[in-house]
């Protein structure tokens, strides 16, 4: 009886809620100016607060260990990681598994998909399992929880309200841009990212709601953390035409290797999560181990920890041009690979950071390398650090014009900002040659979310060179090998398909099954199973990386309109199907958006 007393009065008191809300807040107007100072201040609040708790962890748990006196301290260094993926991996599978990753495709998702639908307890598990992975020396980033942290807390607010769908919806890019604002000192790229990353879109009824939340969640971070820059950097001059060339040089790089991290991430990340078993919820703990051997490595031979955690200080050392090639080298290889593994193993944490970190590494080795040519051109280390950081995230995220106004105001050098420009958008241009798919929606595919609402799939004369993963039907209804026909028809009776696939006992593919084939012999010969009236000749099969056109191209050599799309890391293993009419619907959304 007292679960149900409750349950009643929690509604009721949700109904007092909105019913108060619709008779304050009259109009468009004001319920924009109520929602955005409200949201402003959860994402202040909130975002102060998970950076203390993100330092406090840091400097008590793993700088800690790497800081004694005591060769112990490898040991320790390699072993809390583990313990902390391992804890993090068990909260995160019996109580939250929606507060795994880094948070932002989990609130893209959430804006396209779910009209904002965030539950409030994955921003309360995505704050605590954060921080603790983080302290424990996962190498992750604190951006990406915090929009989610936020987001969940709108999405209560917005719920608890009773505001409709679309306004809930509303709420979640105004709640990331104060989460960014608030977890980096930088309203504007908060901005920014918000139309860039989250919406798509400049054209939004949220625009001014978005600028309100971030300008309320900067005051906030401001007063209670300090108004300067977050990164403090020497004084820079304008670049020379070397300078800029060099600037060039450094947006190139950091194009192909933010491919090279792109890649990485996705491929571990889709071998790890084909993996089965009992013990697949302590997967953290095994990217935790690796990290920590990583990150010990480095430790020791270079005395430098900043391969855990967030590394601020060694980025710090790194704009100031402190650090020597060798130094610069280690961390950018140590932190690209621990990276790697804390974010594939599924880890709770964000790439923010680390893509900043290892851009500004990869800056200083070119500069480094630059002195040892031209040692008159040695002290431009200091100044390639800052422009790495800015290219390494633009290639990365995929956010251009945000990450250049990011790096500005994390650090405050206006006379590079030429350079930054220049740098950033050849490693944008680069990376988005190389991979068609953004980082953060290739994680939404591999977790079979489909992308036909995103601005992903917006009008584009090169649409057709995206992978299939992006239009393709992932969730198919799959028959057995051995399954009788009847029961066969009876689960495809309310399904739209007219080919099915078949997995053998193991849940391999085999073939597909026809639905008139089904419907024909299953009432004469109802003994008779799935196996014995596969299509033959067989269907040709895709992969879901393969290109739309090179599938358009399948089709036309094969008389079906449907065909299985099936795994190239896990072989047998059916991801989805695509048909004739995903097709279709793409080409006429493209031509009908163009107009």
């Amino acid at each position: 009886m007292a679960p149900r007393q409750s349950m009643f009065h929690y509604r009721k008191l949700r109904r007092m809620a909105a019913d108060a809300a619709h008779r304050l807040l009259r109009g468009q107007e004001r319920q924009l100016y109520f929602l955005g100072a409200l949201i402003g201040v959860l994402a202040g609040v909130s975002a102060v607060a998970f950076h203390w708790a993100i330092s406090w962890s840091e400097h008590n748990i793993i700088y800690r260990f790497a800081e004694m006196e005591s060769p112990w301290r490898f040991a320790l260094v390699i072993v809390t990681p583990a313990l902390g993926g391992i804890l993090a991996g068990w909260c995160l599978a019996n109580y939250a598994p929606l507060a795994r990753g880094s948070g932002i495709p989990q609130t893209k998702a959430a804006y396209f998909l779910r009209f904002g639908r965030i539950r409030g307890d994955v921003g309360l598990w995505k704050f605590l399992v954060g921080a603790f992975s983080i302290g424990t020396g996962g190498s992750l980033g604190r951006e990406g929880p915090t929009v989610q942290v936020v987001a969940s807390f709108a999405s209560v607010v917005g719920r608890w309200l009773g505001l409709a769908p679309r306004d809930v919806a509303r709420l979640v890019p105004m709640a990331s841009a104060g989460g960014i604002a608030a977890a980096f000192n930088t309203p504007l790229a908060a901005i920014m990212f918000a139309i860039e990353e989250i919406m798509g879109d400049l054209k939004h009824r949220a625009l001014a709601g978005i600028v309100l939340v971030a300008v309320i969640a900067a005051v906030i971070e401001r007063a209670m953390l300090g108004s300067s820059a977050m990164f403090s950097v020497p004084s820079h001059q304008e670049f020379s035409v070397v300078g800029l060339v060099l600037s060039v040089i450094v947006g190139l790089l950091a194009g192909f290797f933010s491919e090279g991290f792109s890649w990485g991430l996705l491929t571990l990340r889709e071998r790890l999560k084909a993996i089965r078993g009992r013990w697949v919820w302590a997967m953290p703990g095994a990217g935790g181990l690796a990290t920590g051997i990583v990150g010990a490595l480095v430790l020791f031979f270079y005395d430098r920890s900043g391969v855990f955690g967030i590394g601020y200080n060694d980025l710090t050392d790194a704009l100031f041009g402190r650090l020597g090639i060798g130094v610069l080298l280690a961390l950018f290889v140590g932190k690209f690979l621990a990276t790697i593994f804390s974010y594939s193993s599924g880890g709770c944490g964000g790439i923010f950071a680390p893509t900043l970190f290892i851009g500004a590494m990869l800056g200083g080795i070119v500069g480094k390398l630059a002195g040892l040519v031209d040692p008159g051109m040695a002290p431009m280390a200091s100044s390639l650090a800052v422009i790495g950081m800015g290219a390494m995230f633009a290639g990365v995220i995929r956010a251009p014009v945000c990450s250049i106004l990011m790096i500005f105001e994390l650090t405050g050098d206006y006379p590079l900002i030429l350079a930054i420009m220049l740098a950033n958008l050849t490693a944008y241009a680069v990376a988005s040659r190389l991979r068609k798919v953004p980082v953060y929606d290739a994680l939404l595919l591999q977790d079979g979310i489909n992308l036909r609402k995103f601005p992903l799939l917006r009008p584009s004369e090169h649409w057709q060179d995206l992978p299939v993963n992006t239009i393709m039907t992932h969730e198919v209804v799959a028959l057995r090998q051995d399954e009788p026909l009847p029961e066969a028809a009876a689960k495809i009776a309310g399904e739209n398909f007219n080919l099915y696939p078949v997995l053998d006992g193991d849940g391999r593919y085999v073939g597909m099954v026809h639905r008139k084939g089904i419907q024909r012999v299953a009432p004469e010969h109802p003994e008779r199973v799935v196996g014995d009236i596969l299509v033959d000749p067989p269907v040709p099969i895709v992969h879901p990386d393969q290109k739309i056109k090179d599938v358009v191209r399948e089709f036309v050599a094969t008389e079906h309109t449907t065909l299985p799309v099936i795994s190239r890391v896990e072989p047998g293993r059916v991801v989805g199907v695509v048909t004739l009419h995903d097709i279709t619907r793409q080409q006429f959304l493209q031509e009908d958006r163009a107009v």
